[in-house]
């Protein structure tokens, strides 16, 4: 057994294979229990359900594991991400097997959630006891320490004497002599039956016992769901709903941590494995840690901020597309060699996938099935000062209609990370006469649409009465949509035909990929926006042209890169290999790119397109009152928070473009050109002072000194100025310690070529430095953001607005300087900061939970700031690495 735990691409010795994989199971069962416990622990399913509630959520819960590891499964065996460790799909195929089992459980049963779970305990439990006994038989052949060490004894010391303690709570008084000896005598216990035995049974002797205490006492109703204890001594009390979760959680841990020392084999890997463990254990702490406060709001918030939120399934699954790509990517990184943690690394790249999978076959089972999956709760609004609860869900349906928006987003989010993605086939395959030609006349032709379009927008559809529109346009969509459509096929004709293998022709007639598809979508861009100034949209019949070829063109991008998908798995040369990838990245590039035409046209235009059963629209299944909509003075419904929301993210922008050139420069300037001493010094002192200067003193500086010269009200340009003062001093901070960084050595060699200071400066310092300016940007993003006392300085507290502002639409041109004015900017708005603080600290304009979901919207609002930092300095990072 620990020949194949060493080595886990081979295959367990056959005296071992059934404790393997009996512990792999036992593993996967531990995952399981802990994940129900958790999901219990925040009340999502109750511990008093059974029958068929109970039921069907274990129905619910094996469709995600069956939806997750099957993606996984599938894209192993298409070699995407292939998984060589056997305990990877030991333990995935023990998830399918737990869950179904515990399913068959809940319907052949009458039992609770509650007792279900002390079950399971006890199978945890039952399962370590066995693998140490049967370690300690020699009935497998494992490598055991003579005992497991005083660092686990003193650790399940601590457990024996924290349960004892309990015990002798229930039984004398506490703080008492009797209670003192039941903790002392429950801790030595625990800790002798560590460290006496040898490692096999000290290792899994005491895990059973408590994992079994716990299983027992639940499965028993000793605690149960209605269970309470109100210790006298202690303010407050306990309950069986919060107990059990805990306990669960616990012992899911406990088992999962000795199963996993059992299957290495104890001993020197066994530990090690377990270290690995504990130290993984410690990092999840730590992240709990910090997230309490974050989860924290969401559970005090999310109920409100989710009210009424709808989605259609498949709109969802559009929005699903980029993070299925993205996450198939990160499990396709290599996991490492093949030792003792090779199948640890493949469970974490492998987890974001079969998550996504599983989300993606929930939501492909709700459009099939033709049902709503809804998720009811209720949240409270104030009408006349008094409270009232409304029912509400939170809830995904099988509407067939995809909106416009919806569709475009993750689709130019894939074309432009495969197009990224994707290098160079210039030089390579043959040369065709007819196709170079081709190749000179689409940019020659796509640069004609775009002055006709440019003659229409200045002219209009029907200069001087000539209707251009439908004697030039309309002709000229309708070639050209056709003429796209022919590009789109000519790959995949042109790898159909010819001799060769199949690998061989794909790459001969890489030419016919780079202006096929390529050609295609930018012939069908320059169409599609030329029928709006033209005041045409081409429909013959029932078909809408533009978008009909659109997805056809999608539907042949798809299909080139299935046929070169299928060369590549058969070819065997490494250079051909690498030359077909590159198709493939093109072909999945088209591919999205022709979809996002599709919604283009339908954003573009207006006009509804239909396919089979399925709609694409302008009006979507999207609907999230909370977000998208502004307030309603006189509903029921109070509405939503548009307008802060909008106002937070011209607040960050503002602040942004303010505060980062300039810091960025004074970077470069103090760190390259100026003389390092007492100056230097006293600006370095003085930006240190700024960054610890509490907020209210910018608000103030901005109340005493910017409202005067900006009008003397209130204004979104004084909150930009006065949070781009306090996000200023850490930009440059971190940007002179990034520009510092950068080795002298890059310089020097700069320098040896003859390049400029400045040259230098701009295309060798400042990029290398970049990554780490950009997070001292999301840290300064995440201050500012959530500032609120010189919002009210400075801004206003304006609440519940009832429209949002309007900074791009509110420039306009003057005669007199500067010659630009923006009656928007000098005008004060309403920002998620000063609502929270209005209606959780102040008591107005709405219910503390209106408070709370807007606390929730304004972390969400932050975490997005974060991703496109993160986004940006991972552009960086990886263009560093390539150059």
């Amino acid at each position: 057994m620990s020949d194949a735990y060493a080595n886990e691409n081979a295959l367990v010795s056959a005296e071992s294979n059934l404790y393997d994989r009996g512990l792999d199971t036992a593993i996967a069962l531990s995952i399981v229990s802990f994940t129900l416990g958790m999901i219990t622990l925040v009340d999502a399913v109750g511990l008093d359900a059974s029958g068929g509630a109970l039921g069907e959520f274990f129905l619910l819960l094996l469709a995600v594991v069956v939806g997750g590891v099957g993606v996984v499964g599938a894209f192993s065996w298409a070699n995407v991400t292939p998984i060589t460790s056997k305990r990877v799909r030991g333990i995935a195929l023990g998830l399918v097997v737990n869950t179904l089992a515990l399913t068959v459980f809940a319907y052949a049963v009458p039992v609770t959630l509650a007792t279900l779970l002390g079950v399971v305990l006890l199978v945890e439990a039952a399962a370590v006891a066995a693998a140490g006994l049967a370690s300690k038989a020699g009935v497998v052949d494992t490598e055991p320490s003579a005992s497991a060490g005083l660092l686990a004894g003193g650790a399940f010391g601590v457990i024996g004497l924290i349960l004892g303690a309990t015990l002798g709570a229930s039984v004398a008084e506490f703080g008492s002599l009797p209670w003192l000896a039941i903790a002392l005598v429950g801790g030595a216990v625990l800790a002798t039956l560590t460290v006496v035995p040898s490692e096999d049974v000290g290792s899994t002797l005491p895990p059973a016992l408590v994992v079994g205490t716990f299983g027992a006492v639940i499965a028993t109703a000793v605690i149960g769901v209605g269970w309470q204890w109100n210790p006298q001594n202690i303010s407050g009390g306990f309950t069986g709903g919060a107990v059990i979760p805990i306990f669960v959680v616990f012992g899911a841990i406990l088992s999962a941590w000795a199963a996993a020392k059992s299957r290495a084999g104890f001993g020197a890997r066994g530990r090690q494995f377990g270290a690995f463990l504990v130290i993984n254990l410690n990092a999840f702490l730590m992240v709990a840690v910090m997230a309490t406060i974050v989860v924290f709001v969401t559970v005090k918030g999310v109920g409100y901020a989710l009210h009424g939120l709808t989605i259609g399934a498949l709109s969802a699954l559009a929005l699903l597309a980029p993070a299925l790509v993205f996450s198939v990517a990160h499990a396709r990184k290599p996991a490492g060699t093949d030792d003792w943690n090779t199948g640890a690394r493949q469970l974490f790249r492998l987890l974001p996938l079969a998550a996504t999978g599983a989300v993606a076959a929930l939501l492909l089972a709700t459009a099939a099935l033709g049902r709503r999956l809804a998720l009811p709760f209720t949240y409270t609004v104030w009408v006349d000062r008094q409270p009232q609860v409304l029912d509400t869900a939170v809830a995904v349906t099988p509407d067939p209609r995809v909106g416009a928006l919806l569709l475009v987003a993750p689709a130019l989010v894939l074309f432009a990370y495969f197009y990224r993605s994707y290098g160079n086939l210039r030089n390579v395959g043959s040369r065709f006469d007819r196709l170079e030609t081709v190749q000179r006349a689409l940019p020659l032709v796509i640069g004609g649409i775009g002055v006709l379009i440019g003659v229409f927008l200045l002219f209009g559809y029907a200069p001087l009465g000539i209707p251009l529109g439908l004697t030039v346009a309309y002709p000229l969509v309708m070639v050209g949509s056709a003429a796209a459509l022919g590009l789109a096929a000519l790959p995949t004709a042109s790898v159909l035909v010819g001799d060769g293998s199949l690998a061989d022709r794909a790459q001969d007639r890489a030419k016919f990929f780079v202006v096929g598809l390529l050609g295609s979508l930018g012939l069908l861009t320059a169409v599609l926006f030329l029928q709006t100034p033209a005041n045409i949209v081409p429909i013959v019949g029932p078909v809408n042209v533009v978008p009909v070829v659109a997805l056809y063109a999608a539907v042949a991008s798809l299909a080139a890169t299935a046929l070169v998908a299928s060369a590549k798995r058969n070819s065997t040369d490494t250079l051909q290999r690498r030359l077909l990838g590159e198709e493939i990245t093109l072909g999945l590039a088209a591919t999205a790119g022709h979809l996002a035409l599709v919604g283009l046209h339908v954003a573009v235009t207006g006009v509804q397109f239909n396919v089979l059963s399925v709609s694409v629209s302008n009006e979507g299944t999207l609907s999230f009152p909370m977000a998208l909509t502004p307030y309603i003075p006189l509903g029921a419904d109070p509405g939503g928070i548009l307008p802060a929301i909008v106002g937070t993210v011209w607040l960050v922008v503002g602040a942004t473009l303010f505060a980062v050139p300039l810091g960025i420069g004074a970077a470069v300037f103090l760190t390259e050109y100026a003389e390092q001493g007492r100056f230097t010094a006293l600006v370095e002192i003085a930006t240190n002072a700024l960054w610890s200067t509490p907020s209210i003193v910018f608000g103030l500086f901005g109340a005493a000194f910017l409202l005067p010269r900006l009008g003397g009200d209130e204004s979104l340009l004084a909150g930009m100025l006065v949070l781009g003062f306090m996000l200023l001093p850490l930009v440059l901070i971190t940007s002179r310690e990034a520009v510092k960084a950068v080795p002298d050595e890059y310089r020097d060699a700069s320098a040896a070529l003859g390049v400029s200071k400045w040259e230098t400066i701009r295309s060798v310092v400042v990029p290398a430095a970049m990554p780490s300016v950009i997070t001292g940007i999301i840290l300064g993003v995440g201050r500012i953001a959530g500032e609120t006392a010189p919002l009210i300085l400075v801004l206003g507290s304006t609440l519940n607005s009832t429209e949002a502002i309007d900074v791009i639409g509110g420039f306009r041109f003057t005669a007199q300087p500067p010659f630009v004015a923006n009656d928007a900017l000098l005008s004060s708005t309403a920002s998620l900061p000063t609502q929270v603080w209005a209606v959780i600290s102040a008591g107005v304009s709405g219910s503390p939970s209106r408070g709370w979901a807007t606390a929730f919207i304004l972390l969400m609002v932050v975490l997005t700031f974060y991703a496109v930092g993160i986004t940006a300095r991972t552009y960086f990072r990886r263009k560093l690495n390539y150059e």
